[in-house]
Order: structure tokens, then C-alpha cells, then sequence
């Protein structure tokens, strides 16, 4: 699998580069398989700005969920990304269905109707996220996933996908797309038409500020599930609390949640996931 990983490798370390400084605290065993789902995320992630139009999409969607339900649709295996997420699903005996779910939720994607409800806004980030955390945890421990470890998952998932989406709202208004659940626009009052500009009113700020904080508490109830937690996970967890440093640049009196958000420099990233390493580690051993 060397090629087809060391493509993985650079489009991981290019498109999720959180993700890949994470691998390089896993053990040097298990950084092939994780760069190799951390690859198929990007991949499927990237689909929208790939097309013009749903059906395009569509098309690319059905193909990667034949290609992993082992339906014959054209040599999967001249793809780098299919063929190292198929390998690494068959070496560690990894369950389909999430892969499956995770591309079902990124039809979503494809269209421009907006996010129906916080629910349905949790439910999302859970499959196209706290999935991944799983599965990675899976890759780590070599078993599956106790209550323990799903939980964690599960909250922290949906802290991180969550506050990329609220970094991203400029990106996503150019792309016509809108995040923010209706029953949060309709509950602050947010005018749609608003979130096409570049400065944001009072009403945006209060839809913005309530999803910022469902994420720090999905991000609180994360580390809380990991008190104790097998060890061998932790580097699964290291890009969820890289969202930390999203959190300290919404609390700035700067900040604007209508403009392009650059992330933090890679140094600050390398330093911030250094020092959640060692943070997680003293939380499994309690």
C-alpha cells in the first residue's frame, strides 16, 4: 500500500492538516490506516467544490458507496484513496455501515437547502464526524468501542464539526449553502440575506454565539467521557481539541463570524496539540 498511502499522506496533510499532525502521535504501526480514513474524509468532504451541479455529485457519491459495499463499479483499485481505505477496512475488520452513513450525510452537501434543526444539525456532525473519531479509536485500540470511548466520540465529533461549520459561514453563504438550523435563524430573528455580507448584526451574532457554545459543551461532555479512558485512543482525539483555538479567536472583540477565518498558524497548531497530548494523558490515568 506504500504509494497509494504516500498520496494519502500528502492530500491529508494538505486538506485536514489537524489531522495529519495527529497520526504522528499514534503509534508508527497504525499511521497508514489512520491517514487512510482521514484521506477518504477529505475526499468525500471535497465533493461539493468539485461540481457544478448536484447530479455530478450524486454520480461520485453512489460510486464510493459501491466501491466500500463491495458492489463492482469500474477498478476501485486504480483510485489511491479507495484502494487504502478498502485495505485498511478489510486489515482491521472495521464495520461498513458508518462509512456508508457518513456518505448518505454528505448528500446533504450537495444542495442548498438549509439545516432543518440543531437536531438535525447534531446528527450530521455525529455522521460525518464523531464517526471518523470512532473508527479512528477502533483503528488504535484494535477492538471495538466500548460506552466509554462512544461517548467521547460521539460529543467530541460533533464539537469539531460544528465549529468548523462556524468558521466557514462566509464560505458557505458564497456557496449558497446555510448551516445555521432554521429554528435558531427563527428564534434570533437571523434575515438569511445577512449572512451573504460581510458584517454581521445582532441577530447573527446570538445564532452564532448559541451554536459556538453547543459546541464548547459538546467539547466539555468529550473530555469528561475520556476521564479514565484507554490510552491507546487518545490520538484519535488530538483534532477534536484543536478547536480550542477556534474558541479563543471567537472571544476576541475582532473576531467576525461573517469573514474568512484563516485557522491558526501550523506552529501554533503543532504547539496547541503537543500540550493537549500531554493533557489527555494525565485524564486516562485518573
Amino acid at each position: 500500500m506504500s504509494q497509494a498511502y504516500n498520496y494519502c499522506n500528502d492530500f491529508v496533510k494538505r486538506f485536514s492538516y489537524e489531522r495529519y499532525l495527529s497520526t504522528l502521535y499514534a503509534p508508527i504501526t497504525a499511521r497508514p490506516s489512520l491517514i487512510a480514513l482521514y484521506a477518504f474524509a477529505c475526499e468525500i468532504a471535497r465533493i461539493r467544490e468539485l461540481v457544478n451541479e448536484p447530479m455530478p455529485g450524486e454520480i461520485r457519491l453512489q460510486w464510493w458507496h459501491d466501491a466500500l459495499s463491495g458492489t463492482d463499479h469500474g477498478d476501485v483499485m486504480h483510485n489511491p484513496v479507495a484502494q487504502a481505505i478498502i485495505e485498511t477496512i478489510e486489515h482491521h475488520k472495521l464495520p461498513r455501515e458508518p462509512f456508508l452513513n457518513l456518505i448518505s450525510a454528505r448528500r446533504f452537501d450537495l444542495y442548498s437547502d438549509p439545516m432543518p434543526t440543531v437536531n438535525d444539525l447534531e446528527g450530521y456532525c455525529g455522521e460525518t464526524s464523531s464517526a471518523l473519531v470512532l473508527l479512528a479509536s477502533m483503528i488504535l485500540s484494535g477492538k471495538p468501542a466500548d460506552r466509554q470511548v462512544s461517548d467521547a466520540c460521539g460529543h467530541g465529533g460533533v464539537a469539531y464539526a460544528m465549529s468548523g461549520l462556524m468558521q466557514t459561514l462566509a464560505w458557505q453563504a458564497s456557496r449558497h449553502q446555510q448551516f445555521i438550523p432554521k429554528d435558531v435563524m427563527e428564534r434570533h430573528g437571523v434575515d438569511a440575506n445577512v449572512l451573504k455580507g460581510n458584517r454581521s448584526d445582532d441577530a447573527v451574532w446570538a445564532a452564532f454565539e448559541e451554536l459556538v457554545e453547543l459546541s464548547r459543551k459538546h467539547l466539555d461532555d468529550c473530555e469528561e467521557a475520556m476521564e479514565g479512558i484507554d490510552s491507546s485512543v487518545l490520538p484519535a482525539f488530538l483534532p477534536v481539541f484543536q478547536v480550542e483555538l477556534f474558541f479563543n479567536e471567537a472571544d476576541k472583540d475582532s473576531f467576525e463570524p461573517l469573514q474568512v477565518c484563516g485557522g491558526a498558524p501550523h506552529i501554533r497548531r503543532m504547539w496547541h496539540m503537543w500540550r493537549t497530548s500531554r493533557r489527555l494523558a494525565r485524564l486516562s490515568r485518573k
